[in-house]
């Protein structure tokens, strides 16, 4: 072999591409661990998204479920089209859980053809959109930027109404797409465009926002008043007092916010007037852990004594008191057991008291008789600290995700000029947003 040809092989040798092709990768894909990361993916964001709600909960809590959740999308990414095929194959059960996996794919990818699908599945109900939101949440906000703007833009009212929720999830402002939508005649685009006028405190919007409280559609009222309230406008948290007492799904909202809302005396009032109305025991236990005033502590413990309302007057003490029922020995037997063993449905059917402990009203008691003088008449508390700008910080930092999504509340009340924080974000981004 002669000098020039060697030079010629080496060379062809160089300029084989450094890598394997999309034949090759295929051909090292393990198809049954792909299968798996689909699975888990779903599975494990549906998880995440309760455990975002939960009690037992806490940011490093949830980072550490979000990095299961990331490793298997991650999976899902570098097996490609495998990863694709699965995820589209599962997306046959019309699970939130399958429109997240398919979702993170398509958005994160780029894939214009599967947004277009995902897009067609995710809008057909509103569990099958918190996926494709969550989704659009968990990416970061530089990646699906160019896709929000095509979706605020979009023909379909459904797909700009994802749009401005995605964008509030991130807590960006989507523009003057937010003032035309609180317009629409779409009730789905509408309450998005309330939702997010209250989220990202679009204060200057509140004369349209004010408009829908007397709207044809209760959604719309409802988000209207939560916005309002954020916003500092008394009308808000007066129309919210309407949801009051109410078995729906915004009943405890209600309470949650406008209580926190309310001067120190009316408050009070709801919570004895709550109290004394037969069947609306549980409502006054929610307002009464919203306002955090320590003289209700007695009467929050007589109330451990009915099975019925027990774990949530629990809770309520906990909210106020900071304490930590199961840790300081302070809790009883459940009548019932539940199995350990967890499905996917039994996860998404579990209610607001699920995962509270069962308290000891005597031992709870003897605690309070100890301890009652370290927190003083007058004052509101929330995880055994007085509410005000820097505990409130701290809440956010340190405590459960129920107790750190009161605290973004009574921070979203006080600073009227700055956005709501979202405490059931990815945690890696929380956990900047509160280091900076």
């Amino acid at each position: 072999m002669t000098a020039q040809t060697t030079s010629t092989v080496k060379l062809r040798v160089l300029q084989r591409p450094i890598g394997f092709s999309p034949s090759e990768i295929s051909a090292l894909v393990n198809e049954d661990v792909v299968s798996q990361h689909a699975e888990e993916a779903a599975f494990l964001w549906t998880l995440r998204t309760r455990a975002a709600r939960e009690p037992h909960y806490s940011l490093s809590d949830l980072a550490r479920l979000d990095e299961r959740v990331e490793a298997h999308v991650d999976g899902l990414r570098t097996s490609r089209e495998v990863g694709w095929q699965y995820c589209k194959k599962n997306l046959q059960n019309r699970g939130p859980g399958e429109v997240f996996a398919l979702s993170v794919l398509a958005f994160g990818a780029g894939d214009r053809a599967g947004m277009t699908e995902v897009l067609s599945v995710a809008t057909e109900s509103p569990k099958t959109t918190g996926g494709l939101l969550s989704a659009l949440g968990w990416l970061d906000f530089d990646v699906v930027l160019p896709w929000l703007s095509r979706l605020l833009e979009a023909k379909s009212p459904a797909h700009r109404a994802v749009g401005v929720r995605a964008a509030a999830i991130h807590r960006r402002d989507p523009g003057p797409i937010l003032a035309e939508a609180l317009s629409s005649e779409h009730p789905v685009l509408r309450a998005s465009a309330l939702r997010a006028a209250g989220e990202l405190k679009r204060r200057d919007l509140g004369g349209l926002v004010r408009r829908h409280l007397t709207a044809d559609d209760e959604v719309s009222r409802f988000w209207a008043a939560w916005a309002l309230t954020l916003h500092g406008d008394p009308a808000g948290r007066f129309a919210l007092t309407k949801w009051f007492g109410r078995a729906d799904g915004f009943s405890r909202r209600a309470l949650q916010l406008a209580i926190r809302a309310m001067p120190l005396d009316e408050s009070r009032e709801w919570v004895k007037s709550l109290a004394r109305q037969p069947g609306l025991s549980s409502g006054a236990i929610v307002a009464a852990a919203a306002l955090g005033d320590p003289d209700a502590i007695p009467w929050l413990i007589r109330s451990m004594e009915s099975p019925q309302v027990a774990r949530l007057a629990g809770e309520a003490f906990t909210t106020i008191t900071g304490l930590d029922l199961s840790y300081a020995d302070l809790t009883q037997d459940a009548p019932t057991e539940r199995s350990a063993d967890t499905s996917v449905q039994e996860v998404l059917d579990l209610d607001y008291e699920s995962n509270l402990p069962w308290p000891s009203p005597a031992r709870i008691k003897r605690w309070w008789d100890a301890n009652a003088s370290r927190f003083s008449a007058g004052v509101r508390y929330l995880a055994g600290k007085p509410i005000e700008l820097n505990t409130m910080r701290q809440v956010l930092s340190s405590e459960k995700q129920r107790q750190r999504a009161a605290a973004a509340l009574e921070l979203g009340l006080q600073q009227l000029d700055e956005v709501l924080f979202e405490v059931r974000g990815r945690a890696d981004r929380q956990q900047r947003d509160l280091a900076g």
